[in-house]
């Protein structure tokens, strides 16, 4: 069977091409079961380090909330050893507490410590609700991490969620689908799937998927994901806060 990296996207039928997102996950935790858990986690760190290039030149007419920068580069120093697993937990522990509140309304984990609250007065003070599906779903490599599970939750939902739904028919300037039957919504899927600016998505994250695997040092690869994106700069301030 092919791995993940290996198939070539842009060539399936609008039917194969549902079935890749549909199981994308169940491809990529068989593709990385032969390798140690470390791997998995480098290979969705470069993922969302392209897709967060992009998407911070997103909206410019508001500020990019501090914390998603923040989680981004925790990551990193936990990955080449700068931060010790103590401390790395400790960040997760308050980021999950905030984030359940900012995705659910519910205080109670909040309520379990004052030092959530700090955390939140001091990470969140500029925080803007357009990036919540991305804080989320970036939210879960930190509790993969925690947790020693590897589950690809975060790159399951954003690339289904936000990217296939919201920012792909923004940028191939799609007209919106009025007909929400099944039979509708699974040919708007897959014409979405088929157009360029996805298949490209899907080959990007191939390609990460590929130099994860290929054991290039974590402080190289750190230094050259600084310049890997989804979309084009010029593209992603196509973006504005009415299609988030």
């Amino acid at each position: 069977m092919q791995k993940i990296y290996e198939i070539d996207f842009a060539a399936l039928s609008g039917k194969e091409k549902s079935k890749f997102i549909l199981y994308l996950r169940d491809l990529a935790e068989e593709c990385f079961a032969e390798y140690p858990f470390e791997v998995a986690i480098k290979a969705q760190l470069l993922i969302f380090t392209r897709w967060w290039n992009s998407y911070r030149l997103m909206v410019p007419e508001n500020p990019t909330p501090k914390i998603l920068e923040i989680i981004i580069e925790k990551l990193w120093d936990f990955q080449e050893g700068k931060l010790a697993q103590s401390k790395f937990e400790e960040f997760a522990k308050c980021l999950e507490a905030v984030v359940l509140e900012i995705a659910t309304g519910d205080t109670e984990k909040m309520d379990e410590d004052e030092k959530y609250y700090d955390f939140e007065a001091e990470y969140f003070g500029d925080w803007d609700d357009c990036y919540t599906s991305f804080l989320i779903d970036v939210s879960y490599i930190c509790y993969e991490i925690c947790e020693r599970e590897i589950a690809w939750t975060g790159v399951e939902d954003i690339l289904d969620g936000d990217i296939a739904d919201l920012k792909i028919p923004l940028l191939e300037e799609m007209e919106e689908e009025s007909n929400c039957t099944a039979i509708a919504l699974e040919k708007r899927a897959q014409q979405i799937y088929s157009t360029p600016t996805f298949c490209k998505v899907i080959a990007l994250l191939q390609e990460d998927i590929r130099t994860a695997l290929e054991g290039e040092s974590i402080t190289e690869l750190r230094k050259r994901y600084q310049k890997e994106y989804l979309f084009p700069p010029e593209d992603c301030a196509k973006v504005t806060a009415e299609w988030c």
